[in-house]
């Protein structure tokens, strides 16, 4: 008998974390779980998407926690006769933690996808709620450190590393990612796929860039995503014709080809699903110094790693990765082969274990 598990999110926007959810709840299908995703919030791309794949979706449009938000989620849960509620990132999970209350046979789990400490009220109402929660899941090691710094004592806090699909069947070619895209024969590209928020640095990899590329024809950054900052970004790039914002595209994943570098300046991180797919396109890669990138990266191994907020020194790396060839194909070769670790069949495997534990208790 499968199990049946719903997926809580905040929006259907056409993040990292949206994307990965999509990935876990087709994926799942194969290991006896059938799973849906419930989003509160706004609609966005990811519902057409969910429902090309056959997974159902279902948008509650409100915000936040509310009793409206609380019954819409328990009639779901009802009508689709859900025995696991699985909740991603703080917001969504204390949502479901209070569906317990109108609904006590769910069995909740929440994932932790990014160094996130909860502050103030809402760190006293996350160690209460992880008192009502089966499992608190961190994406890797430092996040579960984190965790365990407010997490009351006896909480279950298992790692379940984020993956990413190797398989390269979607990816374009990199004639025609690189036509798609219009970047200029010759050229060199540093591309970044992200969102366009403060965490995520955009702003101080373009600064960076522009320290050391203003108006030089040969090498174009490339920023793909949306954001809040979006309007910020074009006024800094106004009148540099080798920076080009492109908006959000669906799957960028596949267009990494096209690039020789890839840059990500989050000012924090979990485990970026950009730089899995960046490593498995076997692109170079420039970051900040962060505990949860060596996670993943190792400095002149398969990234240069600048301490946060050192411009100079972000210039200097980058000007570094775009003048030496040879240095950005060892780089991009020891990604492409470490990225292997990071499949995401392992992590699909991890939670269906957990899932299927956690529906006999129900």
């Amino acid at each position: 008998m499968a199990v049946r598990v719903a997926h809580l999110i905040y929006g259907l926007g056409l993040g990292g974390l949206e994307q990965l959810v999509l990935h876990l709840a087709a994926r799942s299908r194969s290991r006896g779980v059938e799973s849906s995703i419930l989003a509160l919030g706004d609609d966005g791309p990811v519902g057409a998407l969910a429902r090309q794949q056959g997974v159902d979706v279902e948008l509650l449009p409100v915000d936040g926690m509310s009793l409206a938000a609380l019954l819409g989620i328990r009639r779901v849960l009802e009508q689709r006769r859900v025995s696991v509620l699985h909740a991603h990132d703080l917001g969504p999970w204390l949502n479901a933690v209070a569906v317990r209350a109108v609904r006590p046979k769910t069995r909740v789990l929440a994932t932790f996808h990014e160094q996130r400490t909860p502050e103030g009220k809402k760190r006293h109402a996350a160690a209460l709620a992880a008192r009502a929660t089966d499992a608190l899941v961190a994406c890797g090691d430092k996040v579960r450190e984190d965790i365990l710094g407010w997490a009351p004592a006896g909480a279950r806090v298992p790692v379940i590393e984020n993956g990413v699909p190797l398989e390269t069947g979607a990816s374009m070619s990199r004639e025609e990612a690189r036509a798609q895209l219009r970047i200029p024969d010759g050229a060199l590209a540093v591309g970044y796929a992200g969102g366009l928020r403060e965490i995520k640095g955009p702003d101080r990899l373009l600064q960076a860039f522009l320290d050391k590329f203003a108006d030089r024809a040969e090498v174009h950054l490339f920023l793909i995503g949306a954001g809040p900052m979006e309007s910020s970004l074009r006024a800094a790039a106004r009148g540099h014709a080798n920076v080009h914002l492109t908006g959000l595209i669906p799957n960028a994943a596949r267009l990494l080809s096209a690039f020789d570098v890839y840059a990500q300046t989050s000012l924090s991180e979990g485990r970026s699903l950009s730089m899995l797919e960046a490593m498995a396109a076997g692109l170079p890669t420039l970051a900040h110094d962060l505990v949860p990138v060596r996670e993943i990266h190792g400095h002149e191994q398969t990234a240069f790693l600048v301490a946060p907020g050192d411009r100079a020194a972000l210039g200097s790396a980058l000007q570094r990765l775009v003048a030496d060839a040879q240095l950005r194909a060892r780089l991009g070769t020891n990604a492409r082969e470490r990225a292997r670790r990071y499949s995401i069949e392992p992590m699909v495997d991890a939670y269906g274990a957990l899932y299927r534990e956690l529906a006999a208790r129900s």
